[in-house]
């Protein structure tokens, strides 16, 4: 079976789980931004957690079916509809030959995962098909769909699931984060420790999938910082000259030369995903031993709802 697309919206990327091991070579694991969304998403159709999705940011993408297929959105909340008619979040639907579904622009957060029974079906690159913007790499020849676009969608895996209320991801425009001193955490002067934990950032319209320019209190060093290129890794938060921080995300650099302050916790990376431009970003201290802590409750919560996946 295969779906029709009738406007692309602002960017719509097919991913899957990433292709992580590739840092050494300047490859980043890239995937789904929001995995957890993502993996609820492929949940209700009855896929696997991992199977291939579209990641739809900021809204607008409209698709026509071209067989009956079975749905399900989870993510940013988006009014969805088909055929007209509303659809519900993070609950499988059915749809018919021939219906159009739409999906209008983000209220919270910012990427919608739409996932179909079967997945969908794109070119492969060291074993993932995951759209690498950069080097034009995975997805439909590298790059986000575009109106005409035939997307292939593969043989049904599974039964359709339900989800329970409390496993729904909770979304808003005032994202939390929790996080750790970076590698260069004592390079910052008193002040810039207390205003990283006490006052909210603002996503600037610098946002993308590689990171987001924050906005703020200026976070100063105490005195100027020369080093050499360092390892970065998904919430890497850096300190750059002009003391307005660097939020590393999904497809960020493998490395980089600014002072990094902060790392987010494993178990909040997934929420990198949901900053969208004009978003609050606020920043949380998490201690090591808290931080593995909160990963095995995390993992532990959803580890009997979604078979293999792990945050």
């Amino acid at each position: 079976m295969s779906l029709t697309v009738l406007h692309s919206g602002t960017q719509t990327l097919v991913m899957d789980a990433g292709r992580p091991g590739h840092r050494h070579q300047g490859i980043p694991g890239g995937g789904a931004a929001d995995k957890l969304s993502f993996a609820v998403a492929n949940h209700l159709v009855g896929n696997r957690w991992d199977t291939p999705a579209l990641e739809c940011a900021l809204g607008g993408l409209h698709i026509r079916f071209e067989r009956t297929a079975t749905i399900a959105i989870s993510g940013a909340q988006m009014w969805a509809q088909n055929q007209g008619m509303n659809l519900p979040m993070n609950k499988a639907v059915d749809v018919e030959k021939g219906d159009i579904l739409t999906m209008s622009f983000t209220r919270a957060g910012c990427r919608a995962y739409l996932a179909i029974a079967g997945g969908v079906e794109a070119t492969t690159f060291m074993d993932s098909v995951s759209t690498y913007l950069p080097a034009s790499l995975g997805g439909l020849d590298g790059g986000p769909l575009k109106t005409g676009d035939i997307v292939r969608i593969g043989d049904r895996q599974g039964e359709p699931n339900s989800l329970p209320k409390g496993h729904v991801p909770a979304l808003s425009n005032h994202v939390v984060l929790r996080a750790g001193a970076g590698p260069e955490w004592d390079t910052l002067s008193d002040a810039g420790k207390r205003y990283l934990f006490t006052t909210p950032f603002y996503a600037t319209t610098a946002t993308d999938r590689m990171g987001t320019r924050l906005k703020g209190d200026k976070i100063a060093l105490n005195a100027p910082l020369n080093m050499t290129s360092s390892p970065l890794l998904p919430g890497t938060l850096q300190v750059p000259p002009d003391g307005q921080p660097i939020l590393a995300l999904a497809d960020g650099h493998c490395t980089g030369g600014y002072a990094r302050a902060l790392q987010v916790i494993q178990a909040d990376l997934w929420l990198l995903g949901q900053i969208a431009p004009g978003a609050a970003v606020s920043f949380r201290r998490s201690l090591a031993e808290e931080s593995s802590a909160i990963l095995k409750a995390k993992n532990s919560y959803y580890a009997d709802l979604i078979p293999g996946f792990r945050f």
